[in-house]
């Protein structure tokens, strides 16, 4: 019994922590790995057009 409470106690502290990781506010987008950074961003605006219709 004491095994599966310590069990269950580690598991909530696990989750509790892993969700306070991240980034806060807008996530920065990298440059592309391959191919024209000029048409990934072209591409990024057609996009955000189209999403605010």
């Amino acid at each position: 019994m004491m095994k599966r409470l310590y069990s269950l106690i580690l598991i909530l502290l696990g989750t509790a922590s892993l969700a306070a990781c991240g980034l806060r506010g807008d996530l920065e987008r990298p440059e592309p790995m391959w191919g024209h950074p000029q048409d990934a961003e072209a591409a990024a605006d057609a996009a955000d057009d189209s999403a605010g219709r």
